[in-house]
């Protein structure tokens, strides 16, 4: 009877633990080339010749490191692990985000993509990726209403894979940060989206990549509007640093109630107008002028979508966003995605310069 009563305490302590919610640290940012859950043998995609930049030999690496054990996942192509995990009955699986969760889908024509949830906050999910051929390590956002979980157009969702049960850690829990109006700095791996509205319900209006400078003339709770390439909209402000409140505005109203400007109409002579005349000229000569409103044409031409002077993983997005009607481009910038020169934009073109990229990371 002792050896049942132990017995019993330890399935049932075990039970305890195994039902608790592990916590859970998102990662943001890539993981180091020692890291042994991606670059060891430990993985078996690294094991085998299909490491990264791949998004089964990331998600599968993830998935152990989250675990600290071998993950029960499919060792083949992205577009096999749901249902691989589904006939198996390894893990629980849904159409709902979690934590920890690898997101699946597959493509029209063939292949796929595997993703992992890092943080669901204020009606938005957090993924953390790595693409064939072409970047080592992204994130990418969708709002948690999207049934398609912010794939592309020809991406078909087929739901979540849940390794586990994990809760937010303390950081993420407290209280959400307050945003004011101010000049802000984008912070992204990839591209920041400009929307209609505030909130990823709303259309795509634009695609900011890193490192620029917005003015936030308006906030509601984390978003901010915006200007940006001649557009405005929103932006959420979680995914910017804030660098400096907005100018004063006290020097553009002064002059526009300075006393001094009824004086003139009351001085006595009649010629200082006239006289006053050649002042201004000079603010109003087109030489003056030429110069802030020419637009240089600059960038690498096709290939570079943005005109930033470089081909990278975001001129590869905005093509993508451009085929699923989510981005308005210019005619010019149109004329740049046509990567392979058949005379039309495609997904070839996405294919063609993600290889293109691929071999330029090598």
């Amino acid at each position: 009877m002792l050896t049942v009563a132990i017995l019993f305490t330890t399935v049932f302590s075990m039970s305890i633990y195994a039902n608790a919610a592990s916590t859970y640290t998102p990662r943001l940012s890539a993981p180091s080339s020692s890291n042994k859950y991606y670059y060891s043998d430990l993985n078996v995609f690294y094991k085998y010749g299909w490491g990264m930049p791949n998004c089964t030999a990331y998600a599968y690496g993830r998935a152990y490191e989250i675990l600290k054990s071998e993950p029960k996942l499919s060792w083949g192509n992205a577009e096999d692990w749901y249902g691989y995990n589904k006939s198996n009955g390894y893990y629980k699986y849904g159409k709902t985000p979690k934590l920890g969760a690898i997101a699946c889908w597959y493509y029209n024509g063939g292949g796929g993509h595997v993703a992992v949830v890092e943080k669901i906050e204020n009606g938005t999910i957090t993924f953390s990726n790595s693409a064939w051929s072409g970047t080592n390590f992204y994130l990418s956002y969708a709002s948690t209403s999207d049934s398609n979980a912010g794939g592309q157009s020809w991406w078909n969702f087929q739901g979540y894979i849940y390794i586990g049960d994990f809760s937010s850690s303390q950081e993420e829990t407290t209280a959400p940060k307050k945003y004011s109006t101010g000049i802000y700095k984008t912070n992204v791996s990839d591209s920041l989206n400009m929307r209609s509205g505030a909130g990823t319900s709303n259309g795509i209006v634009a695609s900011i990549p890193n490192a620029v400078k917005l003015t936030v003339t308006k906030v509601s709770d984390n978003w901010g509007y915006t200007s940006y390439s001649g557009k405005n909209g929103w932006v959420c402000l979680d995914y910017c640093d804030f660098v400096s409140q907005l100018p004063a505005t006290e020097p553009t109203t002064q002059p526009t109630t300075a006393a001094p400007t009824t004086q003139p109409t009351t001085a006595q002579p009649t010629t200082q107008p006239t006289t006053a005349a050649p002042t201004t000229e000079p603010t109003t000569t087109a030489p003056t002028t030429e110069p802030t409103t020419s637009k240089p044409s600059g960038g690498l031409g096709v290939g570079d979508i943005n005109c930033d002077g470089q081909w990278t993983i975001v001129d590869v997005t905005l093509i993508q966003l451009h085929l699923a009607n989510q981005v308005e481009l210019t005619d010019e910038q149109i004329s740049y995605c046509d990567f392979n020169f058949d005379g039309k934009v495609t997904v070839a073109d996405v294919t063609c310069m993600q290889k293109f990229l691929a071999n330029a990371y090598h």
